[in-house]
């Protein structure tokens, strides 16, 4: 009986591996290069992960591996500030890039709602690379302060943000995902009431003829793989599955991912420890002289 039991659980971990396996290795469309801008807030940025990749080098690694050439692209750090409202302006400053890996950019915002993150993205420069794929993981902040905002609302700012995407280029893939898990029970419940309003959002910007797919992130995700201390951010193993996902995603829609446009930027390169410390120094400096400036004219 036990060696049935035995049986039946090795049968179906083996199930499991040859379905997950099914993918992998896979090329998206012989090959072709993807550009790709990872969108959000701390979840996307790689918040609690231990290297600081979040899930952008397990997602890479599973790219390459079918022969996918993959650049990672984010803001532009050397933002003209005089074209960012002044109340953007100490937000949108910063570093572009994130972990140790290797082309290490993202386009995330700790602390940042579907809203704030849409204009911060705007104001960076970040479309001026024309990625021909972009993650979307946005809203939890937005159920944080839902005080001030309701899922529907927060639904509402991420149709906008859809909007504001394929006006950038029409021609770009987006892949939208559920929000994941958080252990804060009215944390939680907004983000089931968002996330059960996003398959219609998705649907209503394919009927406008926009590049859309939508990934199940919050079910992928068990709780057991959300840090505890914050009972936000997902740990390292939560991360890895968040990768698995996103790569699934992008094989089941590579149908609707065309080639990089030739006159976006090229991907950024990842600054030396020296070169990013100065940038550091330089962003902190900016930030002080506007501060002085701000209160000074208060």
């Amino acid at each position: 009986m036990l060696r049935r039991a035995y049986l039946l659980v090795v049968a179906i971990i083996c199930a499991t591996d040859v379905v997950n396996a099914s993918t992998l290795g896979r090329s998206i469309n012989n090959g072709l290069e993807l550009k790709i801008m990872p969108l959000g807030a701390s979840i996307v940025y790689g918040t609690d992960s231990t290297d600081g990749n979040g899930f952008r080098l397990r997602l890479r690694d599973l790219l390459e591996s079918g022969g996918n050439k993959v650049s990672y692209v984010g803001k532009d750090d050397f933002i003209i500030l005089q074209q960012v409202p002044p109340t953007d302006r100490l937000h949108s400053l910063g570093t572009a890039f994130h972990g140790n890996m290797s082309n290490n950019a993202c386009e995330a915002y700790p602390g940042r709602t579907i809203d704030e993150a849409d204009q911060h993205a705007l104001h960076s420069h970040a479309y001026k690379y024309l990625p021909n794929v972009v993650l979307v993981h946005l809203g939890t902040n937005d159920c944080m302060r839902e005080a001030n905002e309701t899922a529907g609302e927060a639904a509402d700012h991420f149709s906008t943000l859809l909007s504001t995407i394929k006006e950038q280029d029409a021609d770009t893939l987006v892949l939208a995902s559920t929000l994941i898990r958080n252990l804060v029970p009215s944390v939680d419940q907004c983000i089931a009431a968002f996330n059960d309003r996003l398959p219609s959002i998705v649907r209503k910007a394919r009927a406008t003829g926009q590049k859309v797919a939508l990934v199940n992130m919050h079910d992928a995700v068990p709780r057991s793989d959300i840090n505890s201390t914050d009972a936000t951010h997902p740990n390292d193993a939560g991360y890895a599955i968040m990768a698995r996902m996103w790569y699934e995603g992008l094989v089941n829609a590579s149908a609707f991912i065309s080639p990089p446009n030739s006159t976006g930027k090229g991907a950024p390169v990842t600054p030396s420890a020296a070169a990013e410390l100065r940038h550091t120094s330089s962003v902190m400096i900016g930030m002080f002289v506007m501060l002085v400036v701000w209160v000074v004219l208060a």
